[in-house]
């Protein structure tokens, strides 16, 4: 017998790996979580990529998790690229406040849980310089919930519930995303102008789209600026 949806339970064993991959990097490894924007005043502009994955884009500094120092003693083919900055983004960045001219975060706020996600939005306020702006793109309940009501095709599941159990319990999923909460996530850090934007292509700091096509079928493309 088939059963569905198919991803298994969370594994003890991975959690544990995860905690202490975080807890080797912030204790043991703390430099590599430290931001380096460039010397003020400069022209060139200091572009951070929260949850970068494999979107590497010259010129941007990538931040994502620690990498697995626990593994990598047997591992032969570590991964050809690295980012910039390793850290936790379920602690307080280590960066300067006011100092980025740009924030692009993709498909990563739903891996925190709400109160770490919040914290994060904060931070990223926290960091942006006064008038610059944050993209944030996340996976869209409202889409999952028009194809289980027949709305939309843009998913391919022998039932239909299995695409929300997908965005609500799969892939280290932990929060759970659309326009509503999102704007007012971003509006309860102080962010204005707070507004839903075409995938790839409408925005106010045309730098920041950064969207992996990939993802288009499933996505919710948010901006918002710091006030000057």
């Amino acid at each position: 017998m088939e059963i569905y949806p198919e991803y298994s339970k969370p594994q003890l064993k991975t959690q544990l790996i995860f905690e202490i991959n975080s807890w080797i990097g912030r204790k043991f490894f703390y430099k590599s979580s430290i931001f380096s924007p460039p010397p003020q005043p400069t022209e060139v502009p200091f572009l951070i990529d929260l949850g970068v994955g494999s979107n590497f884009i010259e010129g941007w500094t990538h931040v994502d998790f620690f990498r697995n120092r626990i593994r990598k003693f047997w591992k032969k083919n570590p991964p050809k690229k690295l980012p910039e900055v390793e850290t936790d983004l379920r602690f307080p960045l280590n960066c300067p406040s006011n100092v980025a001219s740009g924030v692009y975060s993709g498909h990563t706020l739903e891996h925190l849980y709400p109160e770490h996600a919040y914290q994060l939005l904060g931070e990223i306020f926290r960091i942006l310089k006064p008038g610059c702006w944050l993209r944030i793109n996340v996976p869209d309940i409202k889409l999952c919930i028009e194809y289980y009501n027949e709305k939309n095709s843009n998913f391919s599941y022998k039932f239909k519930v299995e695409a929300i159990g997908n965005y609500t319990q799969n892939w280290g999923h932990h929060s759970v995303w659309d326009s509503e909460i999102l704007s007012y996530a971003l509006e309860s850090q102080e962010f204005i102008k707070v507004k839903q934007v075409q995938f790839g292509k409408t925005g106010q700091d045309v730098r920041l789209i950064k969207e992996e096509d990939m993802r288009k079928y499933e996505t919710l493309v948010m901006e918002a600026q710091k006030p000057k």
